[in-house]
Formats: structure tokens, C-alpha cells, sequence
């Protein structure tokens, strides 16, 4: 299915006009920052991605022929060159439909479990989902053998002169470069960086690497010198490297931070060969089981990087050991707000014996969360409640490919009451203020941030045993990960804390040391605003 356009015969609507016209100059813009001098001739599609123009860049003279007139065809654009003997290229590009209201809410495929073992899914959920868990072990044993050292970087010698920084009258500014603008941990970092930057008197330009729907672009800062420019939506891979010299040139770029980018880890030796004066920096968030994720990436980029930011204690030491990472050059910064004369932790709000219990799931419907794992907590929680006499409801919280499979589950197993389903721009807060209990499976994390929202609100989190969880929780919280031991460890913490007051309390304690612990280190903001800030004051100065 693809939007159309009127006709030249037609009248256009005013507000389909806008869109397109802006469309084309968002376009221009940055292809004629990738060729300033040559002549561009344009030829534009409608296309049939909500997400992505499919892009063809021809150099040298170009005679279209009968195939490039086809019904998706729109018309042509011309940007002549310096000069008339310029070198040509053409641009064959579409301009992405309109997403549908159904891609507004979710663009990947509804799951399905495996053809060869839809029966097993359909007789024992929990086993096919153990099958799933050790099919992720044998995964986490092949990402061993991924490259595991930092990448040499030559010190250059004085006899060959450096590049220097241009002189320009633009203020200067920051590239912050993002996965995409949707929903998640590092992207909630991304924004607060961006606000940061401002706050320093950076410029920010922003950049996201996966082509995408970018649902939370209207979340970026509403200020002029915030631009989002959607090379994911334009641009190729391979002239990522050309665009962004370019900008740094032009707009003064002072500093490249990266959340989860790997065009701009690709483009580290450029920056370091032909423009040197940029500060570099990343943060990241989480070891991946598939090949180490972006610590593994972020470590292998160690020589080109200025500093390496990480969330967490597990991910200073896996950098320093790993990968022999300077301890000046690893910084931790936790996904924290400092806030002056804090208050304790808030109470928690689970008693012994309370007749209700009230039970969330906060996490995009993504196989890493393992909503089908929830769901048979869930199950096994409601039964355990039964039997006990309490009154059990619970709120699960996101959006993606699971989320009609999680439906069909609770249909089946008779939860349809008793459980609430949300989409993911739920008031959260609202929601932990009247929860007992927080459930996290998740067969990966680094730091959950949910946990951080959910003892700040009152509410109790019981997590897998993966990624840095153990720094915020005690080890009566933190459950197994194959599927089955997660499911009757979960309902094991909530029946022991519900029948033993004094175990309770010994994990509420155990919660508020670790709290105060954590609240202890710096923050995020503590440690990238005084960078954000160098930068801005050395290209000032420079």
C-alpha cells in the first residue's frame, strides 16, 4: 500500500503541499551538503516505506530511461552546479507514504512462535521457551569469539602538519548521534543529553542511525537550535562519513557524543585523520549477548574515543579488563538525578499478609523483556493467590511484536480480567504509585531504569540475575534466568515476603543500602556536562 498524490490535472491539498515541499527541502538539504559543487538532478518517487526513501546515487552523466518513469514517478529536480561543466550526479529517491495508524503504534510483524514448535507453544509455553532461553546461551558462547581488543591508533609525528580547527563566527555546537528516537533506556538518556547541551551553550544537531517511524522526535527540546536532521530517512551508509565531515566543518562541531550509533564509530578515523579537534565520546549501557553489544564496540573504539561513559559498575570493569580501557578514560554516571538535601528512598509499600496485590510490567514487547515469561508469572502469581486468599491484579505496560501473543495468553489462561494491558506512553509513575510489586524477566539488562522508577515510587523489583541488576538489588530479588526457575523463583520472593515480615524487611533494607549506595556515585549529568562545557569554552577560545 503506498499514499498517492493528485494529479497535475487535480487539485492538492494545502497541508499534503506542505508536507511533500518540506519533504523535498528536508532531502536537499542534506544531499546538497554532501555535493555543493555538482550538478544534482533529482528524480523522485512516491514511495512504499513509511520509513525509508531507497536511495540510488548515480556519479557521472545519466540518461533516464523507460524504467525510470514508472507509476511511482513524480518528477524531476535540478540544483545546477559552481559551474556548468560541474561533474553530474542523479539522485534516484522516493519520498516515504504517510505511515498508517497501525504503523504509528508498531512497524515489526506480529511474532510467532516457530513453525516446527508452534505445537510445543501452543501444549507448554514454558517449554518452547526454555528451547528459546538455551538457543540465547549458545549465542552468548558464539559472541566470545567476536573481536576483543581496542583497535592502535598511531600518535602521528610533528614533522607533518596537523589539521586545524577553521575559523568561523558560528557558535559552536554538539552531533549527538542516537540508535533512534523511540522508546528506551539509552534514547532517555539521549534526550537528557541533549537538553544538557543546550544548557552549556551548545548548538545540537541530532542524528539517529536506524530508519524508523522516530515516534519520540516530538520530544526533542521545542528550541531553534535543536535540529534534527533524518539522514536515517535520506542517506545511505556509505556517505554517512561525507555528511557529517561536512557538518562538522560548516557548523562548527565541537564534540560527537554517541548513544548507540555505529555509523559514527565507523567515521572515528576520519574524525581523528581530518578533524582532530573534535572531542569524541559514547555512552553505553548493556552487554548484548549476539556479539558483546555496544560496551564490546565502544571497547574496540577505546584509542579513538575522548571518553567512555557507562552506566553502571559491571561496565567500568568489563572496559578496563577486557580491553585495557584507561581508568581516566572509563567514567560512570549513573542514570540518576541528583537532587539537593534528597530525601531517604521512599517507603515500600508491601506489607505481610495485605489482602490485595497489585503486580507490573514495564517493557517494550521485545523478546529481550520476555513478555511470554511475564505472562506465566502472572499465571503462576494468580494461582498462588488463590490459594492464599489475596486479590490479585496486575497492569502490563508496552508495546511490539509480542504484544497479540500476550493477549491470546491471557485470553487462554483466563487473566482477561484480572489483567490490564497499556501502551507505552502510560503515566508510569501513576502506575508504580499503586503497585506492590515490579516484575522484570528479562533475559538481558545493564541497569534497568524502571527499577530506579520503581523503588522511587514505592514499589518492590524482582529481576532476573543478568546485566548490573545486582548492584541495585539484593540477592532475595534477583531470580535465575532459564524460564521455568524465573517463573517459581518470582512466585517464591512474593510468597516469602508476603508470609515472612521479617524477611520483607530484611529486602527493604537490603533495597535503601544499595540505594543510598548507588545515589552516592555521580550522575550522568555530573560527569558529561563539564565535557559538554570544555567543549563548548575550547572552541571559543579557538
Amino acid at each position: 500500500m503506498h499514499m498517492s498524490l493528485p494529479s497535475r490535472s487535480e487539485s492538492v491539498d494545502s497541508t499534503i503541499a506542505y508536507d511533500f515541499e518540506n519533504e523535498i527541502k528536508e532531502m536537499r538539504a542534506i544531499y546538497e551538503r554532501v555535493f555543493p559543487t555538482q550538478n544534482l538532478h533529482y528524480l523522485i518517487y512516491m514511495g512504499e516505506s513509511a520509513i525509508w526513501s531507497h536511495p540510488e546515487i548515480i556519479e557521472g552523466a545519466y540518461t533516464p530511461n523507460s524504467r525510470d518513469l514508472s507509476p511511482h514517478f513524480l518528477g524531476t529536480v535540478k540544483r545546477p552546479g559552481l559551474r556548468e561543466d560541474s561533474p553530474e550526479i542523479t539522485v534516484k529517491i522516493s519520498i516515504p507514504r504517510q505511515a498508517l495508524p497501525s504503523e504509528q503504534k508498531q512497524t515489526d510483524a506480529p511474532w510467532q512462535p516457530h513453525n516446527r514448535l508452534r505445537p510445543l507453544f501452543a501444549v507448554n509455553t514454558l517449554a518452547y521457551e526454555y528451547i528459546r532461553f538455551q538457543a540465547e546461551m549458545r549465542r552468548l558462547h558464539k559472541s566470545k569469539h567476536h573481536l576483543m581488543r581496542s583497535l592502535p591508533l598511531g600518535d602521528g609525528t610533528e614533522l607533518l602538519p596537523k589539521p586545524q580547527r577553521p575559523v568561523t563566527d558560528k557558535r559552536p555546537a554538539a552531533l549527538i548521534g542516537m540508535y533512534w528516537l523511540e522508546t528506551g533506556g539509552a534514547e532517555k538518556l539521549g534526550f537528557d543529553t541533549i537538553r544538557w547541551a543546550l544548557e552549556t551553550g551548545l548548538r545540537v544537531f541530532v542524528v539517529a542511525c536506524v530508519p524508523s517511524i522516530q515516534r519520540l522526535a516530538h520530544k526533542l527540546p521545542d528550541h531553534p537550535d535543536v535540529t534534527f536532521i533524518r539522514v536515517d530517512r535520506w542517506l545511505p551508509g556509505y556517505l554517512w562519513a561525507h555528511f557529517v565531515e561536512k557538518l562538522v566543518l560548516e557548523e562548527n562541531i565541537t564534540l560527537v557524543h554517541n548513544h548507540h550509533c555505529i555509523p559514527l564509530y565507523e567515521m572515528l578515523p576520519l574524525l581523528r585523520s581530518r578533524l582532530p579537534w573534535v572531542k569524541t565520546l559514547d555512552s553505553t549501557h548493556i552487554v548484548e549477548y549476539v556479539d558483546g553489544g555496544y560496551p564490546r564496540i565502544s571497547g574496540v573504539w577505546s584509542n579513538y574515543l575522548d571518553m567512555q561513559h557507562v552506566i553502571s559498575g559491571e561496565l567500568v570493569t568489563y572496559l578496563q579488563e577486557a580491553f585495557n580501557a584507561p581508568v581516566s578514560k572509563v567514567v560512570l554516571g549513573r542514570m540518576l538525578n541528583r537532587v539537593e538535601d534528597a530525601a531517604p528512598m521512599p517507603e515500600l509499600r508491601l506489607k505481610a499478609r495485605q489482602k490485595g496485590l497489585h503486580v507490573a510490567f514495564i517493557g517494550r514487547m521485545y523478546y529481550q523483556k520476555r513478555p511470554v515469561v511475564a505472562v506465566e508469572i502472572l499465571r503462576a502469581l494468580d494461582a498462588w493467590a488463590n490459594k492464599n486468599g489475596v486479590d490479585f491484579s496486575a497492569t502490563m505496560v508496552g508495546e511490539g511484536p509480542f504484544e497479540g501473543t500476550v493477549t491470546r495468553l491471557l485470553r487462554r489462561y483466563g487473566l482477561g480480567a484480572k489483567v490490564t494491558q497499556m501502551p507505552g506512553n502510560t503515566d508510569v509513575p501513576a502506575l508504580l504509585e499503586r503497585s506492590d510489586i515490579l516484575i522484570l524477566p528479562s533475559n538481558n539488562e545493564g541497569l534497568a531504569l524502571v527499577c530506579y522508577e520503581a523503588i522511587a515510587h514505592g514499589c518492590i523489583p524482582i529481576s532476573t540475575r543478568v546485566g548490573s541488576q545486582d548492584e541495585l538489588l539484593p540477592d532475595d530479588l534477583l531470580v535465575p534466568l532459564p524460564p521455568h526457575k524465573t517463573v517459581r523463583q518470582t512466585v517464591f520472593a512474593v510468597d516469602r515476603m508476603w508470609h515472612d515480615k521479617e524477611f520483607l524487611q530484611r529486602q527493604k533494607d537490603g533495597l535503601a543500602k544499595r540505594w543510598l549506595k548507588l545515589s552516592a556515585d555521580p550522575t550522568a549529568e555530573e560527569v558529561l556536562k563539564p565535557i559538554y562545557q570544555a567543549a563548548f569554552e575550547d572552541a571559543k577560545e579557538n
